[in-house]
């Protein structure tokens, strides 16, 4: 049998050659309240094959380390030049591979003992590194036998004094769905499993660092009076609220009040009622009297230091007059919560305090948002099914590495946050294992969304499977925390590191050499700046 160790930050095939005949050994370098990882192909295996695997090592400092199973999932189409998809067979020479093709996404968690799928097996290992252990070279081996045959992989662990602060400065948000969790799993909404198992995929967001969570509008429950009048029962809400914070959330972002029905539309609608003008008399009514009721929720349980809002997605100018009403609105009777809005239009100053453009449109319009943050504002950015081509995202036919790279993107141009879309947002009847471009909107257009863009996570059998681009997140998250580190102490020297990798949103290098030797100048670095 044949294996080989390869690192975290590039994509295995279930077709992946091997290079080596059996004794490469597990060398990562690693900064401390982090994890060291990499993953591990296995060839010539019999399927069915009971595997079983041990870690042993001197040093008792460090966990027996987590293993993943790795699942392939099927990427459908390539991604295009402005998003979307391209036809099969469509020349993208940005792609790492021509679709349709295979590709390991998925980490099925495993115990000491489990059954081989095929005859390729791959496996993701990780270490957690504690935040207090000494800096010192840990060594150990990691066994796996194949029935009866065992293999041996020597292990070292380098840990520096570098440490990944606990608290997060950068701010992330995926979406998530509630409704998906319920169907995925077949469980009642609002049931004790439920919510235990909504706990789950959110412990998932945590340990990717995710910082804020958005508060579905559905959870509260809306009773129309008589007239104008209406009363809201908050409970739901506020039971996923505290269920959040207690698991280390840091902030919450009130969901949209508002919507439009169609891209182009001028106006926006209720989110409570698609059939009420939000910036009508009858939306005032609603939205004075739900925005006075969910401050008062947020003030009773001293939330409001926690708080962050937005008002509808996306404004294009054609609906930018109805937006500054609106966030006038939330303003009047939210006073001093910061409103925070997915931005593709630049000419709603003063009416969001944080901007959130893609990384393209950042970059397109550069001058004007750097000139937003030198008059206070906040400017995070976001990703979705789009932008494509060359630019960082994270998507599963461009590079992994590049989805690492999106967080240097925050430190490069001093963007504080990033906002994903889609933790868990399977289409319809969408099988994220087998289809992962589905049609966006079936009923408007035929375009589709790039692979995985719906979800970076996967339905297990007892919760959420992670995947390797969310590991691929939380790296970058921590590696932005180390950038910053070294940036108050030693700038000049943290921008060359960064440069060395990246130029622009998508302008970066992609070899594997380059990032492992500029990392660990990185971890360097920042241990020269320890106290300990």
């Amino acid at each position: 049998m044949k294996y080989q160790v390869f690192s975290p930050n590039q994509w295995l095939y279930p077709d992946s050659q091997i290079k080596n005949t059996g004794s490469d050994n597990i060398i990562i370098s690693s900064a401390r309240n982090s994890y060291a990882a990499c993953q591990i192909l296995f060839k010539h295996v019999k399927k069915n094959t009971k595997v079983i695997w041990n870690y042993d090592s001197s040093s008792h400092l460090i966990d027996t380390p987590e293993v993943y199973q790795m699942m392939d999932v099927l990427v459908n189409e390539n991604t295009g030049v402005e998003g979307s998809t391209v036809p099969v067979g469509t020349l993208a020479g940005y792609a790492v591979r021509q679709a349709p093709f295979r590709v390991y996404d998925v980490l099925k968690p495993v115990d000491k003992s489990y059954l081989s799928t095929s005859g390729t097996e791959a496996v993701y290992v990780c270490w957690k590194i504690p935040k207090n252990i000494k800096p010192h070279t840990y060594n150990g081996n990691l066994t796996f036998e194949f029935d009866g045959e065992t293999i041996t992989i020597p292990v070292t662990l380098e840990v520096f004094c570098a440490t990944v602060p606990q608290k997060e400065t950068l701010s992330v948000t995926n979406w998530f769905s509630l409704e998906n969790i319920a169907k995925m799993h077949n469980i009642d909404m609002w049931s004790d499993e439920f919510w235990e198992m909504t706990a789950k995929y959110a412990k998932a967001m945590r340990r990717s660092r995710q910082t804020h969570f958005m508060v579905p509008f559905f959870l509260t429950k809306v009773n129309k009076l008589c007239g104008n009048k209406y009363e809201f029962d908050f409970s739901r809400t506020e039971k996923m609220i505290k269920l959040f914070l207690e698991l280390g959330f840091s902030c919450i972002e009130g969901a949209h009040v508002a919507t439009r029905t169609d891209w182009d539309a001028p106006n926006f609608v209720l989110e409570y009622d698609k059939t009420i003008d939000a910036a009508s008399v009858e939306g005032y009514a609603f939205l004075s009297q739900y925005l006075s009721a969910w401050y008062d929720l947020l003030k009773r349980n001293d939330w409001l230091d926690k708080i962050v809002q937005h008002v509808g997605d996306e404004p294009i100018e054609a609906s930018a007059n109805d937006y500054r009403i609106l966030s006038g609105t939330v303003r009047k009777f939210m006073p001093g919560v910061k409103i925070i809005d997915a931005m593709i239009y630049t000419g709603l100053q003063g009416a969001v305090d944080i901007w959130v453009p893609t990384n393209k449109d950042y970059k397109n319009n550069r001058d004007c948002f750097d000139l937003l943050k030198e008059l206070g504002d906040i400017i995070w950015f976001y990703t979705c099914w789009n932008p494509g081509g060359n630019y960082l995202n994270r998507f599963m036919d461009i590079p992994l590495i590049k989805t690492r790279y999106l967080h240097w993107g925050n430190y490069k141009h001093g963007l504080t946050g990033y906002l994903h879309w889609g933790f868990n947002q399977y289409l319809r009847d969408q099988n994220p294992f087998e289809l992962t471009c589905p049609m966006l909107c079936p009923d408007i257009h035929d375009k589709r969304v790039p692979s995985g863009d719906t979800h970076i996570v996967y339905p297990g059998n007892s919760g959420p499977c992670l995947s390797i681009r969310l590991e691929a997140m939380r790296s970058g998250a921590e590696d932005y925390e180390l950038l910053l580190m070294l940036s108050k102490k030693n700038k000049p020297l943290a921008d060359r590191i960064l440069n060395s990798c990246m130029s622009s949103f998508e302008e970066v290098n992609t070899d594997i050499c380059n990032f492992n030797l500029n990392y660990k100048k990185l971890l360097d670095a920042v241990s020269n700046c320890c106290t300990d």
